[in-house]
């Protein structure tokens, strides 16, 4: 068992930092071993940890996942496999940290969130206002219909899987630059605002790989590549249909190679940063379906995983088969 920071804001930002950029969190989780394995790995990651807000009465979420069966690599469940415990996710309170992270990270590039809570409506209003890229990636509709309207009205880019959301037909998505649906192994499709005939959806089919070891993260690698493209040299700020498609492009083939091995952030574990930037940049450029048939991008993959394993210097948290992670019921050091 092998225990390490998640969920999509968790792995789009360390994917981020992962690649290059500079991260910073913000979030509210316990004083306890999970919150700080949170708080370690991004400092690993060489993420801006000032926002990560410990606190005694708070207990950080824990998800655990577990094999999944033919249909599906993995499932997900909020139960201690130990005690049986549930650690949910708890709202934050009160805008007053929002006050201190908008004084102190005044104009960043891109605001992304995937919960809405207080916190992160206020950050994506003002940060919106302050002229970044706010991007809304929600699993579920679990908050009322007016605070997700107001996440709506915010974003620039809306993406969702869609067998993770089936409520969105009941609120207005007219005024988002971007929508993104994500349709796991069909691809995605996409829609910006400005093409004629408005909002027509173009489709992205997804990259065809030899195995498949383990979807989960999926999205959030294409959701990291994508951000990641639009702001690189690669292409411009611009939300138009050819730079959503390239960039989208980019991201799906981080995705594609993530789901040959375990762990959300598997990739992240054996290939070297560069080597893994150049695979997908060789996969961008190749017919979905014949790339495996291609031997360059073969020998360059292999190469690639051989090099990422002899540099990999441990970025991440991981416990030895021997000890299981028990991070409620159980606390040892991080």
């Amino acid at each position: 068992m092998r225990a390490e920071l998640g969920g999509s804001a968790g792995n789009v930002l360390a994917i981020l930092a992962f690649l290059g950029w500079s991260s910073a969190p913000v979030a509210r989780l316990g004083d306890d071993v999970a919150g700080r394995r949170i708080r370690r790995e991004f400092e690993v990651l060489r993420a801006d940890t000032r926002f990560i807000k410990h606190e005694d009465h708070a207990h950080t979420p824990v998800v655990y996942q577990w094999p999944g069966n033919h249909e599906c690599t993995h499932r997900f469940s909020f139960s201690c496999p130990f005690c049986g415990q549930k650690r949910g996710f708890a709202a934050e309170v009160g805008d007053a940290y929002c006050r201190t992270v908008l004084r102190q990270i005044e104009r960043p590039d891109v605001f992304y969130f995937d919960r809405v809570t207080d916190w992160s409506l206020n950050l994506a209003d003002n940060y919106r206002s302050r002229g970044a890229l706010v991007v809304f990636e929600p699993s579920a509709v679990a908050v009322s219909a007016s605070d997700f309207q107001r996440a709506i009205d915010a974003c620039h880019i809306l993406k969702y899987a869609d067998e993770r959301i089936t409520e969105l037909a009941a609120f207005d998505c007219s005024d988002v630059e971007v929508v993104i649906q994500t349709l796991g192994a069909q691809g995605l499709r996409f829609r910006v605002a400005s093409d004629m005939p408005q909002g027509s959806w173009r489709t992205l089919a997804a990259f065809s790989v030899p195995r498949v070891t383990d979807t989960a993260g999926a999205g959030d690698w294409c959701t990291a590549g994508l951000l990641y493209a639009l702001h690189g040299a690669r292409s411009s700020r611009e939300l138009n249909t050819p730079t959503l498609a390239a960039s989208l492009r980019f991201g799906q083939a981080l995705a594609a190679l993530n789901c040959m091995h375990s762990g959300a952030r598997g990739l992240a574990r054996y290939e070297a940063r560069d080597k893994l930037l150049a695979l997908a940049d060789l996969m961008e450029g190749r017919d979905p379906d014949a790339i495996w048939e291609a031997g360059d991008w073969r020998d360059a993959y292999e190469s690639a995983q051989a090099v990422g394993r002899s540099s990999y210097s441990g970025v991440g948290l991981h416990i030895s088969p021997r000890k299981p992670a028990k991070l409620c019921c159980e606390l040892f050091p991080v």
